[in-house]
């Protein structure tokens, strides 16, 4: 039996709810959404917001999304270097 391996994004979109000191019902509230157990996956990390979900987070948040999303866009930009580089040693 294989395990599904956990997914986890990293993010600080609790640290800056907290900042704003907003709870995870008020943001959900201010998606529309009924519950806040979307925003709890994201948190978490377990899910990753649409880009419109994102960018609606950045504005309740007054937050960027590439600062929230820090270490997975870094992660990102690190990947597309590497891809670069692969590039550019194969082109020589």
């Amino acid at each position: 039996m294989s395990r599904r391996r956990s997914l986890c994004i990293p993010n600080d979109i609790r640290r800056y709810r907290k900042y704003r000191h907003l709870r995870l019902r008020d943001i959900a509230a201010d998606f529309g959404f009924l519950n806040s157990a979307h925003i709890s996956l994201w948190e978490r990390g377990k899910k990753l917001p649409t880009l419109t979900n994102a960018l609606k987070l950045s504005a309740v948040l007054k937050t960027p999304v590439e600062v929230m999303f820090c270490g997975y866009f870094n992660q990102l930009r690190n990947e597309i270097e590497k891809n670069k580089r692969q590039t550019n040693t194969k082109s020589i």
